[in-house]
């Protein structure tokens, strides 16, 4: 199985390979452990090449910052019946399939599903001590409503908590209305809330940008997604785009400082250089976004 799984990894993207080397020098659940089992040695590696640049501890801070809100998002809400669109290399679900009370359905799209089915089964073999049957994984076009709303219609009666991160940036307007339209349906059937953590405002608007953290490699690919276009114009425009699709703003939220294991490589930075950085305006908020009757 180790072979499969290295071998199914080698045809993934430099740029999702890029980000789980990067979520595992944190301690977002399994990262590392994924990491190490397709990787073997090259963590370590990466980690010493990177040298803990300025850029690559913000870019630490940023996704588990990123991450650890739809976490903090769903502990709040409470919510039992959770779909996670594009979740990517994340595994959230196994950390949330703990509890048997909690259905997960992590959803992406078919080609990534092939090789992460992969991972996750050697995963809740190697480092779970619980049953894991309660996460299911299902492709999904976030933009195929039809599937969308099958997939849905397999949670118990009660609310939804639909997440996602790192998705909406790569949506062009017509897409993101689209995309608003399904949840709108899904959450007025069924009830709950949409949690997203991909409030991301453009860089005119702001000091700082999210391509300020990647290095030229990164930078290309955020240009070849249209990704600084994609964002919002501000967190007033956001507000108005959901408001004029049907939701309303349930709760902004914040992440405790404690919860983020990279602010400990801050102390690599000098004194100087951080005292700039603390000026830097927010450029990303996470959302709790319910329907509005």
């Amino acid at each position: 199985m180790k072979e499969s799984v290295q071998t199914a990894f080698d045809s993934i993207s430099p740029s999702a390979k890029s980000l789980l080397l990067t979520k595992a020098l944190t301690t977002i659940p399994f990262a590392k452990e994924a990491a190490e089992l397709i990787l073997s040695g090259n963590i370590k590696q990466f980690s010493r090449e990177n040298k803990f640049t300025t850029k690559l501890i913000l870019r630490l801070i940023h996704f588990e910052t990123r991450y650890q809100s739809i976490d903090v998002a769903l502990s709040e809400l409470n919510i039992n019946n959770i779909l996670e669109f594009s979740s990517g290399y994340s595994f959230r679900g196994l950390k949330f399939c703990k509890n048997p009370e909690i259905l997960f359905i992590d959803t992406d799209l078919p080609q990534l599903l092939e090789k992460k089915e992969l991972l996750v089964r050697e995963l809740a073999k190697k480092y779970c001590s619980y049953p894991t049957n309660n996460l299911i994984l299902q492709a999904l076009n976030v933009l195929d409503e039809t599937t969308f709303i099958e997939i849905t219609e397999q949670f118990p009666p009660g609310p939804i908590a639909i997440v996602n991160e790192g998705m909406l940036v790569y949506l062009n307007d017509k897409q993101k209305l689209r995309l608003c339209k399904i949840i709108h349906k899904i959450l007025s059937n069924r009830k709950g809330y949409w949690i997203t953590a991909d409030i991301y405002i453009k860089k005119d608007e702001q000091s700082g940008s999210l391509t300020d953290i990647f290095n030229e490699s990164g930078k290309e690919f955020l240009i070849q997604h249209n990704v600084e276009e994609n964002k919002f114009k501000s967190f007033q425009a956001a507000e108005a785009f959901f408001r004029n699709n049907g939701f309303k703003i349930h709760k902004k939220i914040e992440v405790p400082p404690s919860l983020v294991s990279s602010r400990k490589y801050l102390g690599k930075i000098h004194r100087s250089q951080l005292e700039s950085l603390k000026n830097r305006k927010k450029t990303r908020e996470t959302w709790i976004l319910g329907v509005n009757f």
